[in-house]
């Protein structure tokens, strides 16, 4: 059998992995939506500083993600819509986690490992919705990833070292806030507290190097911040850094956590590399005093499990930077399961992925040649049982040549020496294209909210003195200014607003009740098959003072 796999077909497994799903569509509730918001402000507005969503102040997050956003979005703005662009963000990231990932590995592991490493982070069920859509967590990823490539050079090249994990630490830091350079910095606590291997002049003078390279990430964005406005800076640095971790604010900002959340989401989130990990590690149990590369992994995984988990916000995206250890720690074992073990778990990635794509390829076919979907309940729920699937030749191409070539795959699987792990990266694969190519217009109808805010721009008086809104959340305001070029006053905030439009978001598709009788109804509507959140347009027929709407 082969020793190793071929790096050109990583870095064509990697490349069909990236670009599928990140253009052709538009935003998608829930993070796209406020995310691009910001951006399209960015770009409206000039400002910098201040992450805004439609026209509010944003200080969830520091603005790494919402730069790189605009910046693509405005390069590409000739060829791409704005949105489109500004996803291409989560591509160039992850590409750059992939990268990182693969080269600590081969540092750690030596040649060829790194290979190994990107097949198995491409495996990973965790990383393939945070990795193709607009979500700000994905730099946090990345940061991490470069940081692990420092302390992976850290024993022999201290200032490349410093370079590299200072950078990473920056990276983080813009990305979410103080998360990734509180973790980064318990790991380079805990390597040496625990084991001789880092207790050495050079891990010492790469951390000072790392201080001073992360030194400008760390104060530039914050010290610009806060000379614009010090209640700001407060928001962000108090309520959404301290507070969300501690728990004081999370009443107020959400994202909850509760003690059983990881315990119940990491054996898929962390599946493949987290059973692999452990078959390392029990492997190679009495090289763990010796082994850099089994004490950096198990020191970076469990440090940041343990930070997340005793948070006090809790949501997938959050898990990312647990992948980078746990890769680390799952490729010894890629190349090296039993034989019989290796088989039948191949078997397996191929008994989950080819019924997959055979249902994907019946339902479309039904779309496209009968009318209709077949008249599921899980596809009903979701998805409109009445659009009509167009007729996209490129995409039908690059589905069909996927679809091909991984079942052409077969043949060649039982060569490999990895043959579980590569069949498990190329199901994931080739499933996220047909998804991405084929259904990508079907679900983009139902999660767009273009559809229902065009439906309801006719009805809008062309004369109005100003919008008023109740109901509308952080991620329908945006899409309000982005297709209708409407920033509306919240009556939540501005309850006696004196406009002559209401647009009201609701639960369920009941009218709202007890308005006052000066608004009249104009309009309603929702998006195709959401049965849960519905639109209401009021226009004003009295001069009476606006009062504020009981809930």
């Amino acid at each position: 059998m082969p020793n190793r796999i071929p790096l050109v077909f990583v870095i064509a497994l990697a490349i069909s992995y990236l670009l599928p799903g990140l253009v052709g569509h538009d935003p998608w509730k829930q993070d796209e939506n406020y995310i691009f918001g910001i951006v399209y402000h960015m770009l409206q507005s000039g400002d910098w500083i201040v992450p805004q969503n439609a026209g509010e102040p944003f200080m969830e997050k520091p603005p790494l993600y919402y730069w790189v956003a605009a910046m693509l979005a405005h390069l590409n703005s000739g060829w791409l819509s704005l949105h489109d662009g500004a996803r291409l963000a989560s591509g160039v990231f992850t590409a750059l986690t992939l990268l990182f990932t693969g080269l600590t590995a081969r540092r750690y592991w030596g040649e060829g490992s790194g290979r190994y490493a990107v097949v198995a982070l491409v495996a990973s069920f965790g990383l393939l919705y945070e990795s193709h859509f607009m979500i700000s967590d994905v730099p946090m990823l990345t940061g991490f990833a470069i940081a692990g490539y420092g302390f992976a050079c850290s024993l022999q090249r201290p200032l490349w070292a410093g370079f590299w994990l200072g950078t990473g630490t920056g990276i983080g830091f813009l990305a979410k806030g103080l998360l990734i350079p509180g973790a980064l910095g318990l790991i380079a606590m805990m390597l040496p507290a625990l084991f001789a291997t880092w207790r050495q002049r050079r891990f010492s003078r790469t951390l000072m190097i790392a201080a001073l390279f992360a030194l400008p990430w760390l104060l530039m964005w914050p010290i610009a911040l806060y000379l614009r406005s010090p209640q700001l800076f407060y928001d962000w640095f108090w309520l959404n850094n301290i507070g969300r971790f501690l728990g004081f604010s999370v009443p107020q900002l959400g994202a909850s956590n509760s003690p059983w959340f990881w315990p119940r989401t990491l054996h898929w989130f962390a599946f493949p590399v987290l059973p692999l990990a452990l078959l390392t590690v029990w492997r190679q149990r009495g090289r763990i005093g010796h082994s850099a590369a089994l004490q950096y992994g198990l020191v970076a995984f469990l440090v940041y499990l343990l930070l997340i988990q005793v948070s006090a916000s809790a949501r997938t995206a959050y898990g990312l930077p647990m992948l980078v250890g746990l890769t680390i720690l799952a490729v010894p074992a890629v190349d090296t399961l039993p034989e019989r073990l290796n088989r039948y778990a191949d078997y397996g990635a191929r008994l989950l992925f080819a019924p997959l794509v055979g249902v994907s390829w019946y339902v479309w076919a039904l779309m496209v040649f009968v009318g209709a979907p077949p008249a599921w309940p899980m596809l009903a729920r979701d998805l409109p049982m009445n659009f009509i699937m167009p007729i996209q030749p490129v995409a039908i191409l690059a589905a069909l040549l996927a679809s091909v070539i991984y079942f052409g795959t077969w043949f060649w699987l039982p060569q490999l020496k990895s043959r579980a792990v590569v069949s498990l990266a190329l199901g994931v694969t080739v499933f996220w294209i047909i998804f991405g190519t084929l259904w990508l217009p079907w679900v983009d109808d139902a999660k767009s909210y273009r559809s229902v805010f065009l439906a309801m721009q006719p009805h809008l008086p062309a004369a109005r003195r100003c919008v008023a809104s109740y109901g509308l959340g952080e991620s329908t305001r945006p899409m309000l200014e982005y297709y209708l070029g409407i920033l509306s006053k919240r009556q939540e905030l501005y309850p006696d607003a004196d406009c002559d439009v209401l647009i009201i978001d609701k639960r369920g598709m009941q009218a709202p009740q007890n308005l006052p009788p000066y608004w009249q109804p104009a309009w309603n509507g929702s998006r195709p098959a959401d049965n849960s959140e519905s639109f209401w347009l009021y226009l004003r027929h009295s001069s009476q003072t606006p009062g504020k709407l009981s809930r």
